[in-house]
């Protein structure tokens, strides 16, 4: 019984040790990276593969063969997000910048390719913005996408923009990453990321993102609503509000901003 365990135990961080390092890579991995990175053998790992990818931890593309994170294992971090405390330390910032304002408010996550919304303040207007928590938007045609993205360090961020698939949503989306990139030079300089009708026709949005202690983009915040409120006038005053509020929700999870974040100096 006790080898029976141990054997047992043994398969489980085996398990463990392949999702953690699919989790680790922006890119996913090939069956060989992950055998050389958890140090197994490329026989065992395609056994646990197959094991992992039937209870939908893990899927595959099939035209790279890399392996990333699937629907269950997204449902377990998806989990997570909800019992971390800085969505409840957020949240009065949350309301306060949705009063401020008088739209919706939305906290987001980076998740791949995307941005996840994790939480939400709605606007008392009738006509308002809301996106069902759990969903995501792509990252180059979201005010959250943008700042998460500027957030990011350059390495970083150029390699994810490399990932990207740039789809066309609306007739305002950006559809390069040269287009994308000279954007982000801009957020980087306000401190603050534009969705101008470019996800959802008739909506706008405005974000900054929030840091962790280690200068990494911890979430985004965000301020949304319907372009016939959202005029050039209001759009301003509204980064100035996203921007100090960014800032503040940095310094209430113990964040710093990174080098090459000035806006929150």
């Amino acid at each position: 019984m006790t080898d029976e365990l141990g054997g047992q135990s043994k398969t489980l961080i085996r398990g463990l040790s392949i999702l953690s390092a699919c989790a680790a890579s922006r890119r996913g991995l090939t069956l060989v990276e992950i055998a050389e990175v958890t140090e197994l053998a490329p026989s065992t790992v395609h056994r646990l593969l197959s094991t992992l990818e039937s209870m939908k931890f893990l899927s595959i593309e099939p035209d790279s063969g890399r392996w990333r994170i699937g629907v269950a294992g997204f449902q377990m971090g998806n989990a997570f997000v909800r019992s971390r405390d800085y969505v409840a330390q957020l949240r009065p910032l949350m309301v306060e910048l949705s009063e401020l304002t008088g739209e919706t408010v939305n906290l987001a996550i980076l998740s791949g390719q995307k941005a996840l919304f994790v939480a939400q303040v709605e606007s008392t207007n009738m006509m308002r913005m809301v996106a069902p928590l759990g969903s995501q938007s792509p990252l180059h045609v979201s005010g959250a996408g943008k700042a998460l993205l500027a957030g990011l360090s350059r390495r970083e961020r150029e390699a994810l923009m490399n990932q990207l698939e740039y789809s066309q949503c609306t007739e305002h989306s950006l559809t390069t990453a040269n287009a994308l990139a000279v954007e982000l030079e801009q957020v980087l300089t306000e401190g603050a990321a534009f969705d101008r009708e470019e996800h959802v026709a008739g909506m706008q949005c405005i974000a900054a993102p929030v840091f962790n202690e280690i200068g990494e983009p911890l979430c985004a915040l965000s301020v949304s609503g319907p372009s016939v409120r959202l005029i050039e006038s209001v759009r301003t005053d509204c980064a100035v509000a996203v921007r100090t509020m960014g800032a503040r929700a940095t310094e209430v999870v113990g964040g710093r901003p990174p080098s090459h974040w000035l806006a929150y100096d």
